[in-house]
Order: C-alpha cells, then sequence, then structure tokens
C-alpha cells in the first residue's frame, strides 16, 4: 500500500520523494559506502575492501517491500541491509562493512539526511512566501483593515502591517528551522555502546570524515 491518499493531499511530491524508500535506501548505502572510504583513509581496512563495498552499494538493487518485510523481524533496516551487503561482497570486505559502526547509526544518520533534504524544499518556500508577503506588505501599506481585539472589531490599521507581521513571522519561524537543522540534523556513529570501540582510536577521525561526505 502506497498511503498516497492520506499522505499526497498533505504535501508535494518533492517532500514524499525525500522520505521515500527510494531516498531511505539511498542513504543507507551511502552511509555504508563513505563509513568504507573514512575508514580506509584512517588505515582501519584496505583500500580495496572500501572501494568493494563502496562498488557494491552503488549498484546493488534491493527491493524496498523484501526488506521492510526482514526489518520487522530485525527491528532495524540496517540489519538485513548489511546482511545483504555482507552475502554479496568477497570474504575481506565482508569482514570488514560496517566496521565500528551499530544500526541505530544508520538509522539515525539516515533520518538526519532526510531532514535535511526536507528542511531545504521547506527553506525555499517559505523564502518565496516571505517575499511575496513582503511585496503585498508595500502594496497595501495604506489599504485600511479592520483591526481585531479578543476576536472583536477595534481600530482600523493598515493592511499592510498585517501582512508585514505574517512576513515577520515566516521569516523567524524560517531562521529557527534552519538553526534547529544545522544542529540537530547531525551524523550520528557512535557504535554499540556509544563508545565508537575497535577503531583504535580513530573514532573521532572517522566520523568527521563520514559526515564531511554525507553532507
Amino acid at each position: 500500500m502506497s498511503g498516497l491518499l492520506r499522505s499526497r493531499p498533505a504535501t508535494t511530491q518533492a517532500m514524499l520523494a525525500a522520505f521515500s524508500d527510494a531516498a531511505t535506501l539511498r542513504h543507507a548505502l551511502a552511509f555504508e559506502a563513505e563509513l568504507a572510504r573514512a575508514e580506509a583513509a584512517e588505515g582501519l581496512i584496505g583500500p580495496e575492501s572500501a572501494e568493494a563495498i563502496a562498488a557494491l552499494c552503488a549498484r546493488i538493487v534491493i527491493d524496498p517491500a523484501a526488506l521492510a518485510e526482514e526489518t520487522t523481524l530485525a527491528g532495524t533496516l540496517a540489519i538485513p541491509l548489511v546482511a545483504r551487503l555482507r552475502a554479496a561482497l568477497p570474504k575481506a570486505a565482508a569482514a570488514v562493512l560496517h566496521k565500528g559502526a551499530t544500526s541505530q547509526d544508520v538509522a539515525d544518520s539516515v533520518l538526519a539526511c532526510q531532514i535535511r533534504a526536507a528542511s531545504a524544499l521547506l527553506d525555499s518556500d517559505l523564502a518565496r512566501t516571505a517575499t511575496a508577503l513582503a511585496a503585498l506588505a508595500q502594496r497595501h501599506a495604506a489599504t485600511p483593515a479592520i483591526g481585531r481585539t479578543l476576536l472583536q472589531d477595534a481600530l482600523p490599521i493598515g493592511l499592510g502591517l498585517r501582512l508585514a507581521q505574517w512576513q515577520a513571522g515566516i521569516v523567524e519561524a524560517a531562521e529557527r528551522l534552519r538553526h534547529e537543522v544545522e544542529t540537530g540534523a547531525t551524523l550520528q556513529f557512535g557504535g554499540a555502546a556509544g563508545s565508537r570501540a575497535g577503531l583504535d582510536g580513530k573514532g573521532a577521525a572517522v566520523s568527521a570524515r563520514l559526515a564531511a561526505a554525507l553532507d
């Protein structure tokens, strides 16, 4: 079931695409590919293994419905996804796939990537709305409108003032959204116990490389 009859009237095609199964898989595969490259750059795994992992992540075709069924048993998409990747990799590369990471790292980082994509869409819409309201506020600066107090008619005001107040609220909300996304929608990479164990003290360096690669 697609659920479009409920979701489509409430959003846009672009926003639906940002949170689609295809986007979820794309981000999850990018996490595994860039993790391998970051660990190879820090000397934790061999470059041949890293490139084998990245190449597989770029070409593998996975049926979202089948993976979803496997996820219901695992509780997270990372477990069946990693199992599929390991089964398709040479033994040496399979052994170092997902090194130092845990399933929640994948799930949270995927969601952070999707939130950032969604925020970019919202930011564009909010900017367009704010620009339009600013123009309307100037155009109607002298247009009379009924003021309100406690939902009752009050002194007359300029319609432009009301529009300018709407515009100011939208600008403030957009700025807050950008800040919240920038500081909150970030890479999650803590490993199984949150200590980045098994990375020979290079967890921070791997995390920095991975965060940069995934933006």
